[in-house]
């Protein structure tokens, strides 16, 4: 059985790559773009064997995540519902800075005389959108919401 010298075999190939010699000399873009197409050939022989090294990789590390216990909150039962409630925390702000931003957008191609409503309608419904974040953080928090329908 004839064994291959990988490193000569590698080198062969890259050297497939023929650009003249004299814009090679004169043209560093040339020299640049040859290199380029000889790592790209390096990359596609050696994909195989990166693919199975990521594959191996990933594979391996929800093991390596995985706590003494073996439970997946660690112990703690309040941790989802605290998850969810941040969420829904970073969710109204997002809404709430999305809206300014929108209006803001809204005003400004107003005032330059482009199409403003869409950009209007998109800021009050983050704002409608984030007031019902609200609501559902407060009552999440377990705080009570106070309507106040006196008119005076």
């Amino acid at each position: 059985m004839k064994r291959i010298d990988m490193r000569k075999w590698l080198h062969d190939r890259s050297t497939d790559v023929a650009i003249d010699e004299e814009l090679l000399a004169h043209s560093r873009a040339a020299r640049i773009g040859k290199r380029l197409c000889q790592a790209s050939f390096l990359v596609h022989t050696l994909a195989p064997l990166l693919a199975i090294a990521a594959m191996i990789l990933l594979t391996a590390m929800p093991a390596l995540a995985q706590s003494p216990g073996g439970s997946i909150f660690g112990g703690n039962d309040q941790t989802v519902g605290n998850g969810v409630r941040e969420f829904v925390k970073w969710g109204r702000n997002l809404l709430f800075l999305l809206g300014i931003v929108f209006v803001i957008w809204g005003i400004v191609n107003y005032a330059i005389e482009k199409s403003w409503m869409k950009q209007l309608i998109g800021g009050v419904g983050c704002f409608g959108f984030s007031g019902v974040a609200a609501l559902a953080y407060s009552f999440s928090q377990g705080q009570a919401v106070q309507l106040d329908t006196t008119l005076n």
